[in-house]
Parts: C-alpha cells; sequence; structure tokens
C-alpha cells in the first residue's frame, strides 16, 4: 500500500512538473520558477532509484518532496487567497503539493519506523511549510503601478482619481489638500481639458489575504513624497478590486 501511494504520488509530481517546467522556460520572468526543471528531472531519477532499490529511493523522494512544497508554497499561498475558483489550479498547484506530503509521510512511515521521533519532525516540517506559504499572504503589502488624475487643483480641496489605465473604466478617488502633492502635480503633471495625470503612480497596497486593509501614495514618476499619503479603503470611493 506505502509503495503504491508512493509511486502514483511521484508520478503527480512528474506529470505536472513536466507541465511547470514547460510553463516556466516558455513564459516565467523569476529566477525562481527556473527551479521546477531540475526539480522535475530529479523527480524522475528519484522514482527510478525507488524502483530499483528501495531504500536509497525511498530517502532521495522523501528529500525531493520537500524541496517541491518549499518550491510550491509561495505559489499555493497566491492561488488560495486570489484564485481559488480556478479549477485548474487545483490540479497544478493542489495536486503536487498533496502528492509531496503523501510522499513524506508514506516514505516516513517506512524509512524511521524504528525512530519515530525522526519521522515525525519530518512529517511536522512537510505540513508546516504549506502552511506557511498560506499564511505569509494573511498580512501582505503589494507595490502597485497606477494611472493618476487630478482635478481642481487650484481649490482648497482637489480630486484624485487612481485607476490601471487611462481608459479603464475600474477607478476609485478621493478629496485631498495636501499642498505638496498640490505643488507637485502643478509643476510636474500634464494637462489635458480640465485636469492633470500622471502615466506612473505608485501605490503600496496593504491586504489581509485578499482584502484590500490600506493603500499609500508614496511616488509619482521619480519624485518620492516626503509624506507618503495613506488611506483606510472605507475612505475612499469606487473600486479597488483592480489593484489586486
Amino acid at each position: 500500500m506505502n509503495k503504491t501511494i508512493i509511486i502514483i504520488s511521484a508520478l503527480v509530481l512528474i506529470v505536472v512538473g513536466f507541465s511547470l517546467s514547460m510553463t516556466s522556460i516558455a513564459w516565467s520572468i523569476h529566477s525562481k520558477d527556473m527551479l521546477y526543471l531540475p526539480l522535475w528531472i530529479t523527480t524522475i531519477i528519484g522514482l527510478i532509484f525507488y524502483l530499483v532499490t528501495k531504500q536509497i529511493g525511498n530517502k532521495i523522494l522523501i528529500l525531493i518532496s520537500i524541496l517541491w512544497l518549499l518550491q510550491l508554497a509561495e505559489t499555493l499561498g497566491w492561488f488560495l487567497t486570489f484564485k481559488p475558483e480556478k479549477i485548474a489550479l487545483w490540479g497544478i498547484i493542489g495536486l503536487p503539493t498533496l502528492a509531496s506530503i503523501l510522499i513524506v509521510i508514506f516514505g516516513t512511515n517506512k524509512e524511521f519506523k524504528n525512530r519515530k521521533k525522526v519521522g515525525f519532525f519530518i512529517k511536522a516540517i512537510a505540513l508546516i511549510i504549506p502552511i506557511l506559504g498560506i499564511f505569509s499572504y494573511s498580512y501582505k503589502t503589494y507595490d502597485r503601478a497606477v494611472f493618476s488624475e487630478f482635478y481642481d487643483i487650484e481649490n482648497t480641496k482637489y480630486k484624485a482619481v487612481f485607476k490601471r489605465t487611462p481608459l479603464d473604466t475600474r477607478q476609485f478617488e478621493i478629496d485631498l489638500s495636501v499642498n505638496e502633492l498640490r505643488d507637485l502635480v502643478k509643476n510636474k503633471a500634464t494637462f489635458v481639458a480640465n485636469h492633470h495625470y500622471f502615466p506612473n503612480t505608485r501605490l503600496k497596497v496593504n491586504m489581509r489575504f485578499s482584502k484590500i486593509n490600506e493603500i499609500e501614495l508614496y511616488q509619482i514618476e521619480e519624485y518620492e513624497l516626503e509624506q507618503p499619503i495613506k488611506w483606510k479603503i472605507d475612505e475612499l470611493s469606487g473600486e479597488t478590486e483592480f489593484l489586486k
């Protein structure tokens, strides 16, 4: 029973690992994603060792599974936070995570049956890694670039509007009276029709899992504000979901 579960789990890692490896080679811009290819290759080697000499192969597969969990942990957290409704991602991310955990659990049952404390410690690591990956998104700040527009800049209070692109209908707005930002808009922004705009405005978006908690305006173009402007989400009018 243990052997069957380990072999099936290893085959799951190999099949899904191939897809992740090819996708990372074709599309990824992050160096971390390039680790899928060597992980995939070493999983094949580990399974071959397991089939030829079970004792050595078992150790190799346990180690490889821990490495898989480390590789997948952050992606698992992102997926469960932002895209849990995507069925395909359950197969691409959820299945290899489960397969890795099963290999560690059933592998250590065999490998460390006379050293239960060591086996328990390894199993605990295998469970803690994905849990930490999920909870890494419990309180996180993201950097976002948006398009900003400013209206009635000569008034005591002026309106600021933020959107992903100039033509995007998803936007949020707020009335401001911050002089530092007003001066920056007057001197550096482009004026069109009845408003000024900046193509590149930098925001820090603080989130608790998938819920936006706070937004901070800290930079416009290359100009960093001396006093960043922070808003709680309930202070803003309009849509902020595009910032996720």
